[in-house]
C-alpha cells in the first residue's frame, strides 16, 4: 500500500475544503472536543504556567507517563512518551526488527502497519482476518510464525473492521509469539471504545501503542505513548536513546492534564456515539435490506467496514462517489480488502444522517446504471 491511503486522504481533504456539498464519511476519529480542550488550556495557564510544563527529552513528560501508567495498571517506568501511536510503533520497530527479520502483519490492515515493517526492511507475511467477523485463526497464525519471526503487528480495536480480540485470544497469540521469542506490537488507539483493557496486562510479549488522537479526538495534542514490560521498554530506549524528538513540551503538558482528568473527555465520545450509532445502524439496515451492502456494524468504535454488493473495485467506486455525488468513503483497497468500504461515524449525527442517506441513494442510482 506504501502510504496510498494517506496520500489519498490528503488529496480528498484538499477537495473537500472547497466543496460545500461534501459528505465526509471516511473519518475514523471522534469529533474534536474543542470547548473541553480550550478549558484545559485556560486552566493550565490562567494563574501562571502549569507545573506539567516541563522537559520531554528522551522519555517524554513524566506526568504523561504517570497518568498513562495509572490507566494501564503499570509502573511509570513502563511508559515512553511519543508524538502519537505511529511514532511509538516506529520506536518499537527500531528496537525489535532488523533488516531481513520476519514480521507477521494482520490483513486487512491500516496501511501504516505494513509500511512500518517495510521501512524496517522486514520480510512480511500477512495474517488474514476474514469477513464477516474479522477474527484471527490461531492455527493459521501458528503456521505463519517462523523461528526468525520477530514481531506480530495487530490493532485493537481492529482497523478497519472494528472487531475485538478477547482476552483468551490475546493469551493464545502471546503463547504463539513466545514460542519463537517474538513480540506482539499492538496499536491500541481504539481500545478505550471497548473497555477491554490493554494487552500489556495479558503477557510481557505485548508492546502497546496508544494516543489521545482517536477515541478522545485530541489529534491537535499529538500525545501518544508506548507501554510494555520494563525489559521491552529498556530495549526501546536503547534503540532510541534520545526518545521521540518531535514531542512538544507544550502539547504534552496539556496532554498530562487531560489524562489526569479523563472523565469529561470520555463523556464526550460516549455522547457522540450515543447520538451517531443509532443513525448508522438504521441506515446500514436499510442499505442491507436493499441488497446494497453486507456485514453487521461492530459493537464498538466509530467505524464500519461493510462489503458493497456487486463491487470488486471499491477504489473506483470511491472515486465515482466523490466525482458524481461529493460523498467520501474510504475504499477497502487501501486496507488490502477490495470490495469493502470503511465508513466513519464519530462526528455530528445530523451530518452523518444526511451523508448516509445520500450514500444509500447514490448506490441505488449506480446499481440502476449498471
Amino acid at each position: 500500500m506504501d502510504g496510498g491511503y494517506t496520500a489519498w486522504v490528503r488529496e480528498v481533504l484538499r477537495a473537500v475544503a472547497t466543496e460545500p456539498r461534501a459528505a465526509v464519511l471516511f473519518d475514523s476519529t471522534i469529533k474534536e472536543p474543542t470547548d473541553l480542550l480550550a478549558g484545559v488550556v485556560r486552566e493550565a495557564f490562567q494563574g501562571g504556567v502549569t507545573d506539567r510544563f516541563e522537559s520531554t527529552f528522551a522519555g517524554g513528560n513524566r506526568h504523561v507517563a504517570a497518568a498513562v501508567a495509572r490507566r494501564y495498571g503499570v509502573e511509570p517506568e513502563q511508559v515512553i512518551g511519543a508524538t502519537g501511536a505511529t511514532s511509538a510503533m516506529a520506536m518499537a520497530m527500531a528496537a525489535f526488527v532488523a533488516p531481513g527479520d520476519h514480521v507477521v502483519v494482520e490483513a486487512p490492515a491500516f496501511d501504516l502497519l505494513p509500511a512500518l515493517a517495510q521501512a524496517a526492511q522486514a520480510k512480511i507475511t500477512p495474517l488474514p482476518r476474514r469477513a464477516p467477523d474479522f477474527a484471527i485463526d490461531l492455527e493459521e497464525l501458528r503456521a505463519l510464525v517462523r523461528p526468525e519471526t520477530r514481531l506480530i503487528l495487530l490493532t485493537q480495536v481492529h482497523n478497519p473492521s472494528g472487531a475485538i480480540l478477547d482476552r483468551a485470544t490475546l493469551r493464545a497469540i502471546a503463547d504463539i509469539a513466545a514460542q519463537v521469542g517474538a513480540r506482539v506490537l499492538i496499536d491500541e488507539v481504539y481500545a478505550d471504545f471497548a473497555d477491554v483493557g490493554s494487552a500489556v496486562g495479558v503477557s510481557d510479549v505485548f508492546v502497546s501503542a496508544g494516543s489521545l488522537t482517536k477515541v478522545q479526538g485530541l489529534f491537535a495534542l499529538k500525545c501518544g505513548w508506548a507501554v510494555a514490560s520494563k525489559a521491552n521498554i529498556a530495549a526501546i530506549q536503547a534503540a532510541n536513546p534520545q526518545g521521540d524528538l518531535g514531542v512538544s513540551k507544550l502539547a504534552h503538558a496539556i496532554g498530562a492534564l487531560v489524562l489526569e482528568d479523563m472523565a469529561p473527555f470520555d463523556a464526550h465520545w460516549r455522547g457522540v456515539l450515543a447520538a451517531a450509532r443509532p443513525v448508522l445502524l438504521g441506515h446500514a439496515a436499510r442499505m442491507a435490506a436493499d441488497g446494497l451492502i453486507l456485514g453487521e456494524p461492530p459493537a464498538f468504535g466509530c467505524m464500519y467496514f461493510p462489503k458493497v454488493v456487486g463491487v470488486s473495485d471499491t477504489l473506483e467506486l470511491a472515486s465515482w462517489l466523490w466525482a458524481a455525488e461529493q460523498i467520501v468513503v474510504a475504499p477497502g483497497d487501501f486496507f488490502g480488502q477490495p470490495g469493502h468500504i470503511r465508513i466513519g461515524f464519530g462526528g455530528e449525527a445530523a451530518a452523518l444522517d444526511e451523508g448516509l442517506a445520500r450514500l444509500h441513494a447514490a448506490l441505488l442510482r449506480r446499481r440502476g446504471q449498471a
